[in-house]
This record gives C-alpha cells, sequence and structure tokens, in this order.
C-alpha cells in the first residue's frame, strides 16, 4: 500500500489537502507547492524504476507536514472513495498495543455506531433497534474496513467505501456517517446540558435525530472505563465524492461514559411498550429530511390487556410502507401497525416493525 500508489491518486489528494499545482511541470512531473516552502514532484508515469522511492519521499513530507503517519496518509490517498471516520479514545494507547478486551470492545462499539445510525436513516425516530438490521445495512458493514492500525498512533480509523452505483443520489454510506456526525454533535451537547441541569429529559428530544440506545451504549463503551479522559471522534469525506455538510472532529469531555449509559438505560426503560393500532390513517406526514415516513391513525390502539380509541402517529418502517399508507389513506382502507410506543417530545408515538393495509372484506365489516 506504502509504494503502489498511483500518480493520478496522489495528485488528487494533493489538490484537496492545500497544495497548488504550477502551471510548468519538471520532467514531465507535476510540481506541487504548499505554504511557498515544500516542493512535491509527481511523477507524470507510474512506470519509472525509481517510482517507490519517490512515492516514500512524498508520504515522508506528508506524514511531517500533517502529523499523521504515512501509513494512515497512504491509505486516504489509495482509497478515494472511502469517507473516513476515527476514534481517539482511553482505550487505544499511544503505542499501539491494544489488549484483546479493548480491541474487541472498541471494534464492536464502532460496528455498533455504524449499524444505528444506517438504520435511524432507514427508520429515523426510533430509539430502541429491536432485531437483525436490514439488508442494505448488512451489506454496509460487510464493506467497511478497518485500519491500518499504527503502533506510533491512538486512533482506530474506519474506512467506509462509498457506492459506486448510486452516482445521481446521496450513498447510504454518507448519509450514514452525516448522521452519525449530527448525533455525536447532539450528544456532545446533551451531555453537557446534564451536567447543568441534571435533566435527562433532555434526551428525549434528540431522537428524532437519530440518537438511540444503542448509539449511546456503542460511544458509552468506545469512552472506556477512565472517567477523567476526554473521547474524540472525526469524520473525513471521500475526496471524490464531496459533501456539502462540513467534516468536523467532536470532543466528548470526561465522564461522558457515565451520562451516555444512563441515557441509554432510559431509552430501553421509557421506551419498550409492546402496542398495535388497528384503523384509518387521517393524516400524512413526511418532510423529505429527517422527519421521514409517519402517519397519523385514528383507531383502536392495543396496549398489553387495555384497548381504547386513540388518535395517535405512527412512525413506518420505511418508504415501501409509506407508500402503501399513501394508497390506504386516499381509499380509506382499515390499517394496522404493531411496534413500540415511544415518548417523543412529550407525545407518544408508536414506532412500527409491521403495517398493513387489512383485507377489503374487513374493512366493510368495521365502519
Amino acid at each position: 500500500m506504502i509504494t503502489n500508489l498511483s500518480g493520478a491518486d496522489i495528485n488528487s489528494y494533493l489538490a484537496v489537502t492545500g497544495w497548488v499545482r504550477q502551471p510548468e511541470e519538471w520532467r514531465g512531473a507535476a510540481v506541487w507547492v504548499r505554504e511557498g516552502d515544500h516542493e512535491v514532484f509527481v511523477p507524470g508515469t507510474d512506470d519509472f524504476a525509481d517510482g517507490p522511492r519517490r512515492v516514500r519521499e512524498i508520504l515522508a513530507l506528508l506524514a511531517r507536514l500533517e502529523g499523521r503517519s504515512r501509513e494512515e496518509i497512504a491509505s486516504d490517498i489509495g482509497a478515494p472513495m472511502a469517507d473516513v471516520q476515527w476514534y481517539r479514545s482511553p482505550i487505544f494507547p499511544a503505542d499501539g498495543q491494544l489488549g484483546l478486551g479493548d480491541a474487541a470492545e472498541a471494534f464492536k462499539s464502532a460496528q455498533t455506531a455504524i449499524t444505528a445510525a444506517a438504520r435511524a436513516v432507514l427508520a429515523p425516530g426510533r430509539p430502541v433497534f429491536a432485531g437483525a438490521p436490514p439488508r442494505e445495512v448488512r451489506e454496509l458493514l460487510a464493506r467497511v474496513r478497518v485500519g491500518p492500525i499504527v503502533p506510533s498512533t491512538d486512533v482506530l480509523t474506519i474506512r467506509v467505501p462509498l457506492e459506486r452505483d448510486e452516482a445521481d443520489d446521496i450513498p447510504l454510506a454518507r448519509r450514514t456517517l452525516i448522521l452519525l456526525q449530527r448525533a455525536m454533535v447532539l450528544l456532545r451537547d446533551a451531555v453537557a446540558q446534564v451536567r447543568d441541569t441534571h435533566d435527562m429529559g433532555v434526551f428525549d428530544g434528540i431522537v428524532r435525530d437519530g440518537v438511540s440506545a444503542d448509539l449511546c451504549d456503542a460511544l458509552a463503551k468506545m469512552a472506556g472505563s477512565d472517567p477523567g479522559s476526554r473521547m474524540e471522534a472525526g469524520f473525513r469525506w471521500a475526496r471524490a465524492v464531496p459533501s456539502e455538510v462540513p467534516a468536523r472532529t467532536v470532543v466528548f469531555d470526561p465522564d461522558t461514559k457515565a451520562v451516555l449509559s444512563r441515557a441509554a438505560h432510559r431509552f430501553r426503560r421509557l421506551h419498550s411498550e409492546s402496542a398495535s393500532v388497528t384503523g384509518r390513517i387521517v393524516m400524512l406526514g413526511d418532510d423529505g429530511d429527517r422527519d421521514r415516513f409517519r402517519v397519523q391513525v385514528r383507531g383502536a390502539l392495543v396496549t398489553g390487556a387495555d384497548e381504547a380509541d386513540k388518535l395517535i402517529w405512527v412512525r413506518l418502517p420505511g418508504e415501501a410502507a409509506y407508500d402503501l399508507a399513501v394508497t390506504a389513506h386516499r381509499s380509506g382502507t382499515l390499517v394496522r401497525a404493531e411496534g413500540t410506543l415511544h415518548n417523543v417530545n412529550g407525545r407518544r408515538e408508536l414506532a412500527a416493525t409491521h403495517f398493513d393495509p387489512l383485507p377489503d372484506d374487513r374493512s366493510e365489516e368495521t365502519t
């Protein structure tokens, strides 16, 4: 990986990291300058006999200027179609030698965080995710890569390749990391607010933005056991697929672990009541952004042994269910939704795991 980088990839990396390409060439090589004091010569062809040596020289200079390892920079250069997420945590010692338990915890937590974010993209507004992830999420996780693991750094790097067949839309991988970045910012701010007010209710209002018990648990475990240490999480977008959302680093203050663990417990304790509703849709809700695929149903709400006539918002499991809901609303067809009741912004909402219009004969019988 260190020496088999193409000149095209090196040129594209320099172009987005503050280097300026000069109009002239030197013996066929592209000439790049930075801050007037540093020059880089990128061979015009990858077939030079001394190409590997020149690549090593370029990486050595970039590593010195960026304060990162050559391995990390080489990985970035060689993956123009991959978004990057990274963590700096007390469980990653500076010598890169992780304990077996810490390594397993870190990798599992990173996987859980991405899984929770991807599921929140596909099914927004759920404080808890139950069951196996949907196929799209499993396929995304199968493409995620870790590393490189560099002994001289205390950073865990996660690389998330973007799908090449979604050029006309934002790939799920990018939407996942954008949501994850925003959710981390909101969690950082919520933790700070809880320290000032001791009011855990602040977490309830950010469920719609992708915050869940799953994500809180993952970040709490990633933060490690030392209550006096900070954790950082950073994001970089694939240079071949620019984003209008600025990449950023989110810094979590010491003792974040305890508050996030309490938030995860709160979500699971307050948002786990199984329920179903059978009735007719009276309103559709889809803002095309984060608050998607909701319908308001008037009908029989069943929770345990109790049944009552209610008007309740139902958050559907995805776009296909919402399409069915639109048709049912137009025709006045009876529908049934099953899932769990949640407290969202002070009101009860049913997060549906199953949603179906009922047969016409059943609709005619129930009027």
